[in-house]
């Protein structure tokens, strides 16, 4: 079975239960957590859920943005509002109930997210959206065409095409040669950070009333985290947008934002199924045999000796 036969695998697992409790139960709770709280979907921890946020606009409409890609680091910090008070006979506790969460976000944009751009929410919901919002973000590419250039050089694709069609190797790097990265353009995490941060602004260019007489949009924004199935009314308190010159075509975001009203998310969603996404990214395609790392340094070798036959003028593999 291949590597990436493997991957489709591991996609679509089952759950697997204890002895005491069948796959459809859950937690018998003596406390109502559900109900005061949200709910646990007990098969999220081993699927791919998405993160975004939706907007509630003054005239009533409202958008959702899913992020391009999950964060990379979710911080949630739950302030308890407790106050302590000693006294001449003991110690006085001050409880309130919770009312703010600090909210933090970090990631990147990628190079091709499946979400780039926010759609409107009608009344097929947050799923309709979801499901129209989906990109493939790079075109599938057959083995057959010509060495990719720009950031797949270290890709396996780029050692196949090297292998097999090394004959285009110097016209594929030649000044009159335009590379080709098999990305769409209007699908790259360069477009999906701008249109995130452009969101936000709108968001925030709403809520201030820019050129808007219109009275303010009960909770405006809401954060949803659909991995643990809680979405939080927020207010954005800062954006912060990071690139290096290691990796100039890399957006890194940081979001920090204060959250109340913690709920369940509104609709759910069908799980992340990473099968498709290999079809989508043209990977599907690849054979391989034993070890995928042997087939690798095997591909490797063999293309550094089509590069080196190359270079010295002898003859090259086929001809």
């Amino acid at each position: 079975m291949s590597f990436f036969n493997d991957i489709a695998n591991l996609a679509s697992p089952g759950p697997s239960q204890s002895n005491n409790r069948s796959a459809d139960t859950q937690f018998k709770n003596p406390l109502p957590l559900n109900e005061n709280f949200y709910p646990l979907q007990l098969e999220n921890w081993y699927t791919a859920k998405p993160y975004g946020f939706k907007m509630k606009s003054r005239d009533g409409s409202e958008y959702v943005m899913f992020l391009p890609i999950s964060p990379a680091n979710l911080t949630i910090s739950t302030p308890f509002a407790t106050n302590m008070i000693t006294t001449l006979y003991g110690t006085v506790e001050e409880h309130t109930n919770n009312r703010y969460f600090d909210i933090s976000i970090e990631g990147t944009t990628g190079i091709s997210p499946k979400f780039v751009e926010p759609a409107q929410v009608t009344s097929g919901g947050i799923q309709s959206a979801f499901q129209t919002l989906k990109e493939p973000g790079r075109a599938s590419y057959p083995l057959t065409q010509p060495i990719l250039g720009g950031f797949f050089q270290n890709t396996v694709s780029q050692a196949i095409n090297v292998l097999n069609q090394a004959k285009k190797v110097v016209d594929a790097f030649s000044p009159k040669k335009t590379l080709e990265t098999a990305l769409y353009t209007d699908q790259t995490g360069y477009a999906a950070f701008h249109n995130l941060y452009r969101f936000l602004m709108q968001y925030k260019y709403d809520v201030a009333g820019v050129n808007s007489s219109t009275p303010i949009s009960k909770h405006p924004l809401t954060f949803f985290n659909y991995k643990d199935n809680n979405a939080y009314d927020v207010a954005i308190r800062s954006f912060t947008l990071r690139r290096t010159a290691e990796n100039p075509m890399l957006y890194y975001y940081s979001i920090t934002m204060r959250g109340y009203n913690i709920r369940k998310c509104d609709d759910k969603l069908d799980s992340e199924d990473l099968s498709g996404r290999l079809r989508n990214l043209g990977l599907d395609g690849i054979n391989s045999s034993g070890t995928v790392f042997t087939n690798v340094k095997n591909i490797s070798n063999n293309a550094k000796n089509a590069l080196g036959s190359l270079q010295n003028g002898i003859k090259i593999f086929g001809s």
